[in-house]
């Protein structure tokens, strides 16, 4: 089998990913290739998992974009970005911020590439999630569900993209809903494909 960086570049969905990362990803294929043609199996598992590495930690750099900025008065965390590989926890990228306004807090979390996406698909069609509170919302055209005792949206888009926005006990559902409307969900649909 002969590997071809350019059709693995491809193939591993490098649409959306900054130039410079796909180069290094780009780069780490070719140290894959090329150890795969000395017949060297450890290198080329190490420069293969090294490009996957690198591609998650740029995918997981892309979810960051989707995070609202503050609401007027409000005051943002640093962004939080994770991206761990199928054999970390069964995998998943990540991108998280937390804002405040007083004693106000609200938790934005955005969520790929994880196993939790089937459950998640599972629950919110679930007449489970019903009779415990969930109540179905629209967001401009996707749907989420709000559950009010723990004042928390949740939407699936795309069946790839879990959104999360929790508040706290003192942060209204208005506010909450505010911080949901300001993700982009069309812009996360087009970049979880």
């Amino acid at each position: 089998m002969r590997l071809r960086p350019a059709g693995l570049v491809v193939l591993m969905g490098l649409a959306g990913v900054p130039a410079a990362r796909a180069d290094q990803v780009a780069d780490e294929i070719a140290k894959a290739t090329a150890a795969w043609q000395a017949h060297d199996s450890q290198g080329t598992l190490a420069a293969l998992n090294a490009a996957g590495n690198l591609l998650r930690q740029a995918r997981a750099e892309a979810l960051e974009t989707l995070l609202p900025v503050p609401l007027p008065g409000w005051a943002a965390d640093p962004a939080k970005t994770s991206a761990v590989g199928m054999e970390m926890l069964g995998g998943g990228i990540s991108a998280s911020r937390t804002y405040h306004d007083g004693s106000q807090q609200v938790d934005v979390e955005i969520t790929a590439d994880s196993p939790m996406l089937l459950n998640m698909a599972t629950l919110l069609s679930s007449p489970y999630a019903q009779a415990a509170g969930v109540k179905t919302v629209t967001i401009g055209s996707h749907n989420a569900s709000y559950t009010a005792n723990d004042n928390t949206y949740m939407a699936l888009i795309a069946d790839k993209i879990i959104v999360k926005v929790a508040g706290n006990k003192d942060t209204p559902e208005a506010t909450l809903r505010t911080y949901v409307t300001a993700i982009d969900f069309d812009r996360a649909a087009s970049m979880a494909k």
